[in-house]
């Protein structure tokens, strides 16, 4: 399973890849090591059929190869739904295993309470419809404890007062439902300008409410955490296999069970044997010392009187 480390955006939007080029190019400049290219899908508009919703991934290839491995690239798709059929077609969709995020993008406090508790997803986000939701603590929770990230984008911020204003609103309902747990902070820029560096939004977390550590975790710390979580949402289960090694009989250090034996059965003959020459020793001894010791014990005798 991959490690993620270093800074992360979760969300740039798919154009061309001649358009993305110099937004990843500043993305490494600006010291990012993770980032995900996101497309959108409206399930709202689609019918119930034997098609799949989801598009093909963006193909990676390309930026890849231009860049070396200097940035991780990853594939997000973004899922506007508005009830719980969402489950039915994305369940038949052969595409959505090959990204490595799934966001949910609730229209409705239904939908919402339903992304929070059921669905299968990495990420709760919003866009201009659906900023305006009202979010309850219970159901915020129920998305923490299930390992659930709720994004914010800052590059709306950037923009328009109006998007600023709104953003800033979302970002303190967070803090007012959850205490801003599990919160990251994501770009969603189109153009290299709109782009900042992890501590410019390390210092403007703090006008979302967030503390300047909680800012610091959600460009880093969530994000990875999150990224982590994703991977094993995709690999699912796996086994693991115990195999005893084999000893090596080249190896001097290593002995076998009957060498083991050899060695002990040597040991106690040769013990057995020296104890042997011991009682031969004693049953050895010569008369005269039997004699000698014999007067050496006997009392002196007593003199006759006159």
């Amino acid at each position: 399973m991959n490690n993620f480390t270093g800074f992360s955006d979760l969300c740039i939007p798919a154009t061309r890849t001649e358009d993305l080029k110099p937004i990843i190019q500043e993305a490494i400049e600006l010291g990012y090591s993770n980032v995900a290219i996101e497309q959108v899908v409206d399930v709202t508009k689609s019918a119930v059929n034997n098609q799949d919703v989801v598009p093909k991934p963006f193909c990676l290839k390309e930026l890849k190869a231009a860049f070396g491995g200097q940035i991780r690239l990853l594939n997000r798709l973004t899922v506007v739904f508005g009830d719980a059929t969402v489950s039915l077609l994305l369940n038949r969709s052969n595409n959505i295993r090959c990204y490595n995020l799934i966001a949910a993008l609730p229209i409705s406090d239904t939908s919402y309470q339903y992304a929070c508790q059921t669905m299968t997803c990495d990420i709760i986000t919003y866009n201009q419809a659906s900023i305006h939701l009202r979010t309850t603590r219970n159901f915020y929770y129920l998305a923490v404890d299930r390992n659930i990230a709720f994004e914010i984008k800052y590059s709306p911020a950037i923009v328009t007062p109006a998007d600023r204003k709104q953003t800033i609103t979302r970002a303190h309902r967070y803090h007012m439902t959850g205490k801003s747990r599990n919160v990251i902070i994501s770009s969603g820029a189109t153009n290299p300008f709109q782009l900042r560096s992890p501590y410019d939004i390390a210092n403007l977390g703090l006008i979302f409410g967030l503390t300047e550590e909680k800012s610091k975790e959600a460009i880093r710390g969530v994000p990875n955490r999150t990224l982590l979580s994703a991977e094993g949402r995709r690999l699912g289960k796996a086994g693991v296999v115990i195999a005893r090694r084999e000893p090596n009989r080249d190896d001097s250090d290593d002995y076998s069970d009957s060498e083991l034996e050899e060695d002990i059965s040597d040991d106690e003959n040769g013990d057995a044997e020296h104890e042997k020459d011991v009682n031969m020793d004693d049953h050895d001894e010569t008369d005269e010392d039997v004699d000698a010791d014999a007067e050496t014990k006997r009392p002196p005798k007593k003199m006759a009187k006159h």
